[in-house]
């Protein structure tokens, strides 16, 4: 059963908001699953419901403001939600809340779009298909795809030879990064979907050089937005995609000596420091609006 976000929410409105009355049934939340993004950039995933349960499925492009894109009451079926208007957004994320139950997780995309030559990745999304072989199905020959060994110092590389990668199943997981080589001379995008892993999220970042990523899809400044445990003697190695060369970010003396380094979505960054730190995030999920127009 599929049902297009634009014409579920015409066909189907809950009157006044999802929380209703103290009389109103407890429900444990919804679990969206099966997140997948297809070429056309349209979305889909999947949810199941109590039958007669209301709710409304909402999305948000940084986690913190939440706009309701679909309402209605479920079926008790497992159905196909389908967001047509994915292919706007470069990343999107969603939710679902229901009655009283607290949110469910969270699911989404992230499009990240690879100029020819070097970019450095992350990846914040918990997936299974957020492997090699699919990520970068239909990547031309001579694409690669690094990633670094701490314990033995170096680069360790995936490549893509007679359309096979020789290490198809390997994936980059939520705060790790990694440097793809694109042989192209054309732009071209890499799509990762999944969940974002709930709860406190925590990246261990080891003495010299190591490359890493948030592990949440938000952007912003490095340390006071991302919260990343800068320390004194700490040099941040950001890579200029267009320019293909390394920008260096040095910590002195409680500040940033060149300016504060600033991170997309999907970002991956080279950081070299004298101490272990870990670096931890948590994503607090507040309550959205109330159902209000389809976006």
């Amino acid at each position: 059963m599929e049902i297009t976000l634009n014409r579920l929410f015409k066909r189907i409105t809950v009157n006044g908001p999802l929380r209703g009355s103290d009389r109103r049934p407890v429900h444990p939340p919804a679990v969206l699953k099966d997140a997948n993004r297809l070429p056309n950039g349209t979305f889909q995933f999947k949810a199941q419901l109590a039958k007669g349960t209301p709710f409304v499925v909402q999305s948000s492009a940084d986690l913190e403001t939440w706009s309701p894109v679909l309402n209605g009451i479920a079926s008790g079926e497992v159905a196909n939600y389908t967001d047509t208007h994915a292919s706007r957004f470069n990343y999107r994320f969603y939710r679902l809340v229901s009655g009283k139950a607290a949110p469910s997780n969270i699911i989404g995309y992230i499009a990240i779009t690879l100029p020819p030559g070097f970019s450095m990745i992350g990846n914040p999304l918990d997936g299974p298909t957020n492997t090699l072989g699919k990520v970068f199905k239909d990547w031309p020959d001579g694409t690669t795809f690094n990633k670094f060994d701490t314990r033995q110092f170096k680069l360790v590389e995936s490549a893509l030879h007679f359309c096979q990668w020789s290490n198809p199943s390997e994936q980059l997981l939520p705060g790790e990064g990694a440097i793809v080589f694109n042989p192209t001379s054309d732009y071209r995008s890499a799509c990762f979907t999944g969940q974002i892993v709930p709860g406190s999220l925590s990246v261990v970042i080891p003495p010299g050089f190591s490359m890493c990523s948030s592990p949440l899809p938000q952007s912003g400044s490095l340390a006071e937005d991302l919260e990343f445990p800068i320390a004194d003697g700490d040099v941040i190695h950001l890579f200029d995609r267009d320019k293909q060369q390394y920008v260096l970010y040095p910590y002195e003396n409680g500040h940033w000596a060149t300016g504060a380094p600033l991170l997309s979505v999907g970002e991956a960054f080279w950081v070299a420091r004298k101490e272990t730190g870990t670096w931890k995030r948590t994503l607090e999920q507040a309550d959205g609006p109330p159902p209000g127009s389809a976006n």
